[in-house]
């Protein structure tokens, strides 16, 4: 990137340098490069911000003159014009001149001059007292009139005509070409400082001449909005607009606007371009509203940056940082595990997506389902796609963690599956679902009825290999896409390649399969049965022995990757076989929770 702004940037990097180069008789100030005068002899009466925040900003202070930057010194001194001295200073820093892209080049025809006279008559009177234009304003952008027909002149900033166009003098008229293969270019360029760095673009010529009537420099199109063909003037001004740091879309307040704007800004740069939003169709209708200049200055002011989606400034995130920081009474980030141990330590947040991994048989979709229980209190909406499991067979498992029952009875299963209604849904496939078919059924689960949680257990059964890394990362980036999308949030339960012999919870690297199944999960959580110390238990020959054993977890569950929170660690879990149910604490008096009565 070699724009104004760029070769200013470079400038000012070097500030003492260039002052030194272009004012050679001066000295150093403190912060400031002095001479006499923009002359250059010898003196203090002048000065150049060589540091800080105004660096480049300079002075005379007897007579009054200064600039905003060093292009504005370099055209001071070496009295060129913007462009000149922007091209010397971009050759001083060693930038190439930005290149447009260009169709293969058009030979295009001069036209011939309009035979036309002074605006006056009909085309004075519509343009002064119709649309509200001065006629000081009407004088500079050389405007004439062919009967009671309006001449628009498309000058070049050397004079040479390029292009003119001719309506009638009447509302709803259309400006048409006087003659065929001219070159589009800008309209208004005779009436452009050659000093100024920030031009406004509009739609319509009327509405160049509307802005210039509240003092700022304007230029229309030449073929209103809409994309494509309809801005190939870009490739013709390309060069001539390089010059402007901020480059105002004033273009229609409709969709052919937007297009144009969208076009026009991705073609010059949406560094430099910032989208006017007008309070009327256009800045003609503004005009002839009343709008005073203080209040089209705002409107400019109030332009908004054409910024790619996505890119924020950090005080954007204001809102959503205050809430983690200092959390409005009864609100979470997400939703949370039933385990003491982990409250306000872990959440699942809307956006991300968490791998449950472990070896075949440890109890991660045992673990899963209590926690669905949970997230259904929470009044989290759920659908599981257990691949593994009928729905019967998981439903069984949670009656009991509902009620904290071993055996329910019928009324009490009634009751806990109607509780579990009001946040729960399963899709009933039990094999091999591919990720697209399977995010179509989600995509109706969230948009009828609202989920935002989904489960899949597990990767294996999405129909991939269990050596295709590709497909699984595809995959991947397809679930983590959908949830970002949709702002959901996305249980996928992996197996782990170590077995219970493995010596402990698996880690990150342990999951089955390509490595980018644990590098795109927000939160990995891995489940560890302990079986050695199971048969322990069952071989205690006293109870005292077996009540010590007790005492100890006979599963680990291991946080090893959190993005989004500060906790990653293990707790010890106690299985209670009658309930299917997990506690964080071997306190038996702890575990009672129901999450609906079961009646004792």
């Amino acid at each position: 990137m070699s724009d104004i702004t760029a070769v200013s940037r470079a400038l000012s990097d070097r500030a003492a340098a260039v002052a030194e180069m272009l004012l050679p008789n001066g000295k150093r100030v403190g912060r400031e490069w002095r001479v006499g005068s923009l002359g250059g002899e010898k003196g203090e009466s002048f000065g150049v911000c060589l540091t800080g925040d105004k660096v480049g900003v300079w002075s005379d202070f007897q007579s009054g003159e200064g600039g905003k930057d060093l292009i504005d010194l370099w055209a001071a001194v070496k009295s060129l014009t913007l462009s000149e001295a922007l091209q010397e200073a971009r050759n001083y820093v060693g930038m190439t001149r930005p290149v447009a892209y260009r169709e293969p080049r058009q030979e295009y025809t001069r036209p011939p001059k309009p035979k036309c006279t002074t605006a006056s008559g009909r085309v004075l009177d519509y343009l002064r007292e119709d649309r509200n234009i001065p006629a000081e304003v009407i004088e500079r952008y050389k405007i004439a009139a062919q009967g009671n027909a309006i001449v628009f002149p498309f000058l070049l900033p050397d004079g040479v005509l390029a292009l003119a166009k001719v309506r009638d003098a009447v509302d709803g008229a259309k400006p048409k070409p006087t003659a065929p293969n001219c070159e589009p270019v800008l309209f208004g360029w005779q009436a452009i400082p050659p000093d100024a760095r920030d031009v406004i673009i509009t739609e319509g010529e009327i509405d160049a001449l509307s802005w210039a009537a509240y003092g700022f420099a304007a230029m229309s199109v030449p073929f209103g909005g809409g994309g494509g063909n309809k801005q190939q003037w870009i490739e013709n001004e390309f060069d001539r607009l390089d010059r402007f740091e901020r480059i105002y879309l004033s273009t229609d307040m409709d969709k052919p606007g937007d297009e144009a704007a969208d076009e026009i800004a991705k073609r010059l740069g949406r560094h430099r371009c910032l989208r006017v939003r007008l309070p009327r169709k256009d800045a003609n209708s503004c005009r002839v509203d009343g709008f005073t200049q203080e209040q089209m200055a705002q409107i400019l002011a109030d332009a908004e940056n054409l910024d790619p989606e996505g890119l924020r400034k950090a005080s954007d995130y204001y809102d959503e940082l205050a809430d983690v920081f200092q959390p409005v009474e009864g609100s979470r980030p997400g939703y949370s595990t039933p385990f003491s141990k982990l409250e306000g330590k872990v959440y699942f947040r809307p956006g991300d997506l968490t791998v449950w991994t472990g070896a075949s048989g440890a109890g991660k979709s045992q673990v899963l389902s209590h926690c669905i229980v949970h997230w259904v209190d929470q009044g989290s909406r759920v659908c599981l796609s257990s691949l593994e499991m009928r729905p019967v067979q998981t439903l069984r498992r949670m009656v009991r963690q509902v009620g904290a029952v071993e055996n329910p009875t019928n009324e009490f299963v009634s009751e806990a599956l109607h509780w579990l209604d009001r946040g729960l849904l399963l899709y009933e496939k039990i094999g091999k679902a591919g990720v697209d078919s399977l995010l179509e059924v989600f995509d109706y689960a969230r948009a009828r009825y609202g989920c935002d949680q989904f489960v899949i257990d597990s990767l294996m059964r999405l129909g991939i290999a269990s050596d295709d890394y590709n497909g699984q990362e595809t995959a991947v980036f397809k679930l983590v896409d959908w949830c970002v999308a949709n702002s959901v949030h996305i249980h996928l339960v992996a197996h782990a390649r170590k077995g219970e012999s493995g010596g402990g919870p698996p880690a990150t690297d342990d999951i089955k399969g390509g490595m980018e199944i644990g590098g795109n999960a927000a939160n990995i959580i891995s489940i560890w049965r302990n079986r050695k110390h199971e048969d322990a238990i069952q071989a205690a020959k006293t109870d005292e022995e077996r009540d010590e054993l007790n005492e100890k977890p006979g599963t680990i569950l291991n946080i090893p990757k959190q993005r989004n929170g500060d906790f990653e660690g293990k707790i010890g879990l106690w299985f209670d076989q009658a309930t299917y149910r997990y506690h964080s604490s071997f306190d038996r008096g702890l575990w009672p929770r129901q999450y609906i009565s079961n009646g004792d």
